[in-house]
This record gives structure tokens, C-alpha cells and sequence, in this order.
């Protein structure tokens, strides 16, 4: 079936709507989520020691980068190599491969979650932690998806973009249908986007101003905290960072969530009783 390009204005005010009325709280569930992502991996460089070494190695190097001393930038640079090759660096690259893989099995939760309000269901906090069953499919997908856009990137940028934008759609069939192979999940986002790509990337560019205007009240706050410890700029960057997506992470992922179910109106078995949105 053949739809024609989605309203932008329609889908964000849907979005608004949704916010608004969906319990709990849009912003408790956001809260939720950026507590048990942002939040922990903020904890854990906190308590381990390891990335305060690595931060003044890596500050070092930067240092050293900018001068004229080539002697000072070698040895700054093996500096850092033998740091991660001593115990502290294999502890830390374990500790950022496995919060990494947390973030996006939670990621996947959060996906399902906005499906659900946009399907007119009453997700809950459990839906953020509902996905980790299928926490292999989760990390097989985006390792491949990783590695065909880094292939792509190698003929230039552009081919790389097209790319992610042609398998953009795989958490949601992944999401929509569990049972799927990793690679039907990729076909079929693959055959979704198939003239859909332009939609998608001029609906990502109209969050542009407010993806750009979080990140600068973060990096304004965060430079008044300069001076201070390594934990004290980290809590307040990362509190920031969470005061602006109470709002704008539900605001996004409820708007991708309702061009995916436009595009893809079939929803998974159970649930053919539901009405898609009209738009």
C-alpha cells in the first residue's frame, strides 16, 4: 500500500496530545528511563576510578596535541595506550561495552514503550525492562547495523547516512514481531524506507533547534562548573541533560513512534483490533 508524505505539524501536535494525556506521566516515564541509563552510567565513572585516570590522560594528550613538542605528544600518546593495556583499562573497556549494551536493550524498551501509547495502550515503568529476553536479537541488530553503516561510510558520508536511514526501522519490527530473524527485520526496514529516507531525515532535522538547544544549556551550565571536581561537573551536566528530556525524549519517540505505525499500519498478532491513527 502506497501512502503519501505525513504531516510533520499533525504528528508533533499528536505527540503534544499523547503527552498530555497518557498515564503515567509522560515525564515519570522519561524520568525513569534516564535514571536507569544516563544516570547509572554517570554512577558507575563516578565510583570508578579508573575514568578520572583515563579523563587526565586523555587531557594530557589533548594538551600535548596542541603544542610543538613531538617528544611530549609520544609520550603522552603511550601514556594512554599503556593505560589501556594495565588492569584499570581492561576493567573500564568491560565496564563501557557492558553499560553500552544496557543502554541499548533499554533503548529498545523505551521504543516499546512509546509504540504502545501511540497504539493506545497504558504502558507502564515495566515496559522499559520488558525487552532484555530478546537482549541477543537486540545487540545482533545493532552490531550489524553498526558495521553496514561503517562499510557504507568507508565509499563517503553520504552513502553512510542513506544507510542508517534504509535500516532506521529495525527496532520496531524487531519490537512488533520478536519472532523474526534479525535479517527479516532488516529487509523489511530496508523495503519501508525504500522512498521514504528524505520523510524521516527532514523529520529528524525539525527536532535539530531542540536537540541543539539541550545540548548548549548543557554545555553553558556545564562550564560554569568547570573548576569544580570531576563529580560535581558530571552530576550537574548530567541533571540538565535529564531537565530537558523530561520533555523532549517522549516528544521525539512518540512522533517516530506514530510515523512508523502511518508507514507500517500491521501491527503484531493480538492486537488487530487496534485503529491506527488517522492522519
Amino acid at each position: 500500500m502506497n501512502y503519501g508524505p505525513l504531516n510533520r505539524g499533525v504528528l508533533k501536535s499528536q505527540s503534544k496530545f499523547l503527552m498530555r494525556q497518557v498515564f503515567p506521566a509522560a515525564w515519570m516515564i522519561a524520568l525513569v528511563y534516564l535514571l536507569a541509563t544516563d544516570w547509572v552510567s554517570t554512577i558507575v565513572g563516578l565510583v570508578y576510578p579508573g575514568t578520572s585516570e583515563i579523563s587526565e590522560l586523555y587531557a594530557d594528550f589533548l594538551l600535548a596535541s596542541y603544542g610543538d613538542d613531538l617528544t611530549a605528544l609520544y609520550q603522552a600518546s603511550a601514556a594512554v595506550l599503556t593505560w589501556f593495556r594495565s588492569t584499570s583499562g581492561y576493567i573500564f573497556i568491560f565496564l563501557t561495552i557492558i553499560l553500552s549494551l544496557y543502554g541499548t536493550v533499554m533503548s529498545y524498551g523505551y521504543t516499546g514503550y512509546a509504540l504502545g501509547v501511540v497504539r493506545g495502550e497504558q504502558p507502564g515503568y515495566g515496559e522499559l525492562f520488558s525487552r532484555f529476553y530478546m537482549a541477543g536479537k537486540i545487540i545482533l541488530a545493532t552490531v550489524l547495523e553498526l558495521c553496514y553503516v561503517f562499510l557504507w561510510s568507508l565509499l563517503f558520508i553520504i552513502p553512510g547516512i542513506i544507510a542508517s536511514y534504509r535500516y532506521r526501522l529495525v527496532p520496531y519490527f524487531l519490537l512488533d514481531d520478536p519472532d523474526i530473524s534479525v535479517m527479516e527485520a532488516f529487509r523489511r526496514s530496508k523495503a519501508a524506507m525504500n522512498g521514504r529516507k528524505g520523510e524521516l531525515f527532514t523529520l529528524d532535522l525539525s527536532f535539530f533547534l531542540w536537540v541543539l538547544g539541550a545540548s548548549l544549556l548543557v554545555d553553558v551550565v556545564g562550564n560554569l562548573f568547570l573548576n569544580s571536581s570531576d563529580a560535581v561537573y558530571s552530576i550537574v551536566t548530567t541533571a540538565v541533560n535529564t531537565l530537558c528530556y523530561l520533555f523532549l525524549l517522549p516528544y521525539q519517540e512518540f512522533t517516530y513512534a506514530q510515523w512508523y505505525v502511518a508507514v507500517c499500519p500491521a501491527e503484531p498478532a493480538g492486537q488487530s483490533d487496534q485503529q491506527p491513527p488517522q492522519w
